[in-house]
């Protein structure tokens, strides 16, 4: 087994050593979010500004060459650590370690290039598997002292991107359920409340960081812009007679004659629910960022200045129009919604299938948790609620969803064990 592993590792550093050369050769590539994060938008969750400003003053003229380093750097040892982590949990055959090391590499080629492009995945996918490869720790082996690793890169990942707010509740779930009858002992209460209370020590460091730098106690906004965008979607015009404060009935109404002049509203667009949806997925950017968004910017620039509270006033606005719409245009929104889910999992028979799952998982689990059933209700509940969490905040494109492909393999490849065990 050790000459196994010996094996392993240097065909893992090879791999690693052309892969580098290659990819620190490759230009930076830059968008409209990389100059978000170089600019420090108050919009913009703080982690991957700050690893952008220090590395503009530190490297100046060098800066794509370090970026792409560290990311790179990063990215690669946390692959490893995952890898070594989830094999000492279960046994994996060789040539299917080869193949889960090139599903955790592939989001380092195009089109997702994650290491070359500058933005806030290149350092959330690595903390999103070291923090994932912990509480396997955690869970399976008992290592208490893991609750201090995932607090770090809990915090790391959710103040770089927010998507993941809800792991260490999914953590605590599980880690809670093989405990059960043990649940009194001190030590375990002790890291279920840790585990518990990681998303408000979130939001306390996003909204401490804000008021440092901006001076203003609140948390990132942009979510609830993001989230009201389908609402938007499915709208009707006499909507705003519902919307109680002035301000954001001139908003709404704005907003709706833009996006309706462009024939993006689901009652303009014919077919079935999947084109409807579909329609939705391609214009998102327009209907979200250069609809809702900039119409409020320049709603309130007008009326305040230009200063960075009119970010906090539109995320106010959306938050106050949204279930509005969603009350008022429910049973067409939930349907497109659930398209949005269906899309993540590329048919609505993967997604049944990832369902059953967790159902059956779970089930397993309450009868006799061993670490591959633990295994397979943690990635299942991890795939399920990311997608649900994806589509209800935006449009569900592989930028936000790639972080759990190798846990949807290690689903297959532990299905098809236990198929094989029974026979």
């Amino acid at each position: 087994m050790k000459r196994g592993k010996f094996h392993f590792s240097s065909f893992v550093f090879i791999i690693f050593s052309i892969l580098f050369i290659y990819f620190i050769y490759q230009p930076a590539i830059y968008s409209f979010d990389s100059f978000s994060y170089l600019r420090g938008d108050f919009n913009r969750y703080p982690g991957y500004v700050i690893f952008a400003r220090i590395y503009t003053i530190v490297f100046g003229a060098f800066f794509d060459y370090a970026v792409i380093s560290t990311q790179l750097l990063l990215g690669f040892t946390s692959i490893y650590i995952f890898l070594r982590k989830i094999s000492s949990v279960i046994k994996i055959h060789f040539l299917l370690k080869v193949l889960l090391f090139s599903i955790l590499i592939f989001p380092y080629f195009p089109h997702l290039s994650i290491a070359n492009n500058i933005a806030s995945e290149g350092l959330a996918y690595p903390f999103y598997l070291l923090l994932i490869a912990f509480s396997f720790n955690l869970i399976f082996q008992n290592q208490h002292k893991k609750i201090i690793h995932i607090s770090i890169f809990f915090v790391l990942l959710t103040l770089t991107r927010g998507q993941f707010i809800i792991v260490p509740l999914i953590v605590a779930f599980i880690y809670l359920l093989k405990h059960k009858k043990k649940v009194l002992k001190r030590l375990k209460i002790y890291v279920i409340f840790l585990l518990i209370i990681l998303p408000f020590i979130n939001q306390l460091t996003n909204k401490t960081y804000n008021k440092i730098i901006y001076g203003h106690f609140v948390t990132t906004p942009f979510s609830y812009i993001n989230v009201v965008a389908l609402p938007l979607f499915v709208s009707n015009e006499d909507d705003a007679n519902y919307i109680d404060n002035e301000e954001d009935k001139l908003i709404f109404l704005k907003s709706y004659h833009q996006i309706d002049s462009l024939g993006l509203l689901s009652s303009k667009i014919k077919g079935d629910n999947k084109n409807k949806y579909q329609v939705f997925h391609d214009n998102f950017p327009i209907i979200c960022n250069q609809n809702i968004f900039q119409n409020g910017i320049d709603f309130y620039n007008e009326k305040y200045g230009r200063i960075e509270q009119n970010s906090i006033r539109i995320e106010k606005t959306c938050k106050a129009i949204f279930p509005v719409l969603l009350k008022r245009n429910f049973k067409n929104y939930i349907v497109i919604y659930f398209e949005g889910v269906f899309h993540g999992f590329h048919s609505i028979i993967i997604a049944i299938l990832m369902l059953l799952v967790l159902i059956y998982s779970f089930w397993l689990c309450i009868k006799n948790f061993t670490a591959e059933n633990g295994i397979l209700l943690l990635s299942s509940l991890l795939i399920v609620s990311n997608s649900l969490l994806v589509a209800l905040a935006c449009h569900s494109i592989s930028r936000y969803l790639f972080y759990n492909y190798a846990l949807g393999f290690l689903i297959v490849l532990l299905l098809f064990r236990k198929i094989a065990n029974s026979r």
